[in-house]
């Protein structure tokens, strides 16, 4: 969803309901399609005009996608509830009014930066899910001893290993290698 900045020139709120066009990237790579049964990402965000051309984009986002066990690689739902609160800045442009390199602050790492004149809010939001999922996933039951899908005990060796792995690993042409001693 993206905003030309100059429509906003007074505070705009935006309700997500789910079923907006744009949130389809944000979907597919969960391997869904946004039909009706599926999970949708639902909440609000604020967009507010700053001093010297920047945007506040402030909000919450819930979104409970079903993503692979790392454990068992069953499909489990995983809730994603994060807050919104990014900033959007104008290039940086140079006393002709060319687009010009700088050096960034440590704050100004977290910033996005407007690009056509426009607030591209998808972007941050993508980033936001993508970034809510931990790279290994495994839903423990309360003790914390076994995956709460497979009940299988998470400290033995793994349950689930993907056919095929070793063969396809880019790793797996140096097991036959000689070297010399």
């Amino acid at each position: 969803m993206r905003f030309k900045i100059e429509e906003l020139r007074e505070p705009k709120q935006i309700e997500i309901k789910g079923d907006e066009p744009w949130l389809a990237l944000i979907y597919k790579s969960f391997g869904l399609h946004g039909r009706e049964d599926e999970p949708r990402l639902s909440g609000y965000f604020h967009i507010s005009p700053n001093q010297y051309g920047a945007f506040h984009v402030k909000g919450e986002i819930s979104f409970t996608p079903k993503v692979s066990c790392g454990r068992c690689e069953l499909q489990i739902p995983w809730e994603i509830k994060r807050t919104l609160n990014v900033r959007y800045l104008l290039p940086f442009k140079d006393e002709d009014g060319v687009e010009a390199e700088r050096d960034l602050s440590p704050e100004d790492l977290d910033d996005y930066y407007i690009e056509n004149d426009e607030i591209d809010i998808e972007l941050s939001i993508n980033d936001i899910v993508q970034t809510a999922i931990p790279s290994r996933l495994i839903k423990l039951t309360p003790d914390g001893k076994a995956c709460a899908v497979c009940l299988e005990n998470v400290e033995e060796a793994v349950v689930y290993e993907q056919k095929g792995a070793a063969e396809n690993n880019p790793f797996a042409i140096l097991k036959d290698l000689k070297l010399p001693e």
